[in-house]
């Protein structure tokens, strides 16, 4: 079966990642993903591959993201009570 640009679009879209191409190279995110997440390739079976990893792997990463404020403000709370 050969992959079509359209077919990795509706894969990729139901997964909550987007695809777009510009010339020969394609261009996968999450939904309103910032640029330190893109991931360029010039294969469609990469990008395909690719999205998908990145829909397993975006438990992790919201893990991460939360766990971050909780440790700057335990921090935050720390500060304070040495100098109150």
């Amino acid at each position: 079966m050969k992959l079509t640009y359209k077919a990795v679009q509706d894969v990729l879209r139901k997964a909550g990642i987007v695809i777009s191409k510009k010339g020969e190279l394609h261009r996968i995110n999450f939904f309103s993903g910032l640029e330190n997440t893109a991931y360029y390739t010039t294969s469609l079976q990469e990008a395909r591959d690719r999205g998908l990893a990145m829909t397993r792997g975006a438990g992790t990463l919201q893990a991460s993201a939360s766990a971050k404020p909780a440790e700057t403000g335990r921090r935050r709370g720390s500060t304070s009570a040495r100098l109150g």
